[in-house]
């Protein structure tokens, strides 16, 4: 029996396992030289050229092996690769259960083949368990965000039926992770932040947003006390609002007795930011005049339909006439898409923070 071990055979073999492994009835075969075409043909009974491809029933070699190695072709490659035909074979399955449980999810993306490949190399599934997880897995993967825009809605894990450490929470979390193209996390603050990538929150309480004055808040609001709102609070319609970046402001408007809705976003929209913009009916937007705050400012208003509140070039001249001691601008670019003069303005190289103006903000809302 050990002339099957022959190097003419290599590739022979190794064109079986993987036709074995796969099921498939037929395999491909190209003999790479004259010696192996040979010896080939001498073992299935029929002319071979060497470099010129044909197809070889399985059954018919597994005939062949039996008469002339004395075994059967399962026995011959198992004495040959020992346990990867059952390894190849049971990676074939799990692509199949992979990606079958997407399929049905109505799941798809350039990233789903990448997926299928890492949760079954890497997530340590047992066949057994995959059945069950992989279409609980591919059922939450539908629900995540992954296009490469913020999403403008949220989900907790447990809106997913998802838990932290669990199998089907890190298959998910592979999935954002590969959507969006970046690393997998190596913290909890990375793995919290790659969630919010996908629009999922750890919870729906512990991500707020300050705010005043809003409707459904009148007891704290008659009390002067200011609301944090999460993605759970139900805004009602119609409702228009001053946004803001500066606690400050909120808290002078607490002082001069003004009632007027305000979202203060303290330099970061939040998923809980966020929630709250979208469903406002109108909203004008101020922030501070730096990088950041324009791109703060400018975000906000797309969310909320907003229109800018003391933002154009001339607001940051009227500000600079104030004789205070301002920061120096960064060297990050400028865009202001309402006012096309102000980053032209703003090459004085000052920034301005909201704070400068808070008085004036607060006259506004009077």
């Amino acid at each position: 029996m050990s002339d099957f071990r022959r190097p003419e055979y290599v590739v022979l073999w190794k064109q079986a396992r993987a036709a074995v492994a796969r099921g498939q009835v037929k395999l491909g075969f190209k003999a790479p030289d004259p010696v192996a075409a040979a010896a080939v043909s001498a073992l299935i009974g029929r002319e071979l050229t060497a470099g010129v491809g044909t197809t070889i029933p399985v059954a018919d070699l597994d005939g062949r092996v039996r008469v002339v190695f004395g075994c059967g072709l399962g026995d011959l490659l198992s004495s040959l690769f020992g346990d990867e035909v059952a390894e190849v074979v049971a990676a074939e399955v799990a692509d199949d259960v992979l990606g079958a449980a997407l399929a049905a999810a109505g799941v798809d993306g350039p990233w789903v083949a990448a997926w299928v490949d890492q949760a079954r190399r890497y997530a340590k599934i047992s066949p057994d368990e995959l059945a069950a997880v992989a279409p609980e897995a591919a059922a939450a993967i539908a629900r995540v965000h992954v296009g490469q825009q913020p999403p403008r809605e949220w989900l907790t894990l447990r809106d997913l039926r998802l838990a932290r450490g669990t199998r089907q929470a890190g298959l998910v979390l592979r999935a954002v992770a590969l959507a969006h193209g970046v690393p997998l996390p190596k913290s909890p603050a990375d793995e919290r932040r790659l969630w919010q990538r996908g629009g999922v929150l750890l919870d729906a309480v512990s991500t707020v947003v300050l705010t005043w004055a809003f409707p459904g808040c009148e007891a704290r609001t008659e009390l002067g006390l200011p609301t944090h709102l999460t993605i759970r609070d139900v805004v009602p319609a119609g409702v228009d609002a001053a946004v803001c970046t500066s606690p400050r402001l909120v808290d002078n408007s607490i002082a001069a007795g003004i009632e007027y809705p305000i979202v203060c976003v303290e330099g970061h929209l939040n998923p809980a930011a966020r929630t709250v913009l979208s469903r406002l009916s109108r909203a004008r937007v101020h922030g501070d005049f730096d990088a950041n705050g324009l791109f703060i400012a400018r975000q906000a208003m797309e969310l909320a339909t907003g229109s800018p509140w003391r933002m154009s070039a001339d607001d940051y001249r009227r500000a600079l006439t104030k004789g205070l001691d301002l920061p120096a601008l960064g060297p990050d670019p400028l865009h202001a898409p309402w006012d096309p003069d102000l980053p032209e303005a703003m090459r004085a190289g000052w920034a301005v923070p909201e704070d400068v103006l808070a008085d004036e903000l607060v006259a506004d809302l009077a």
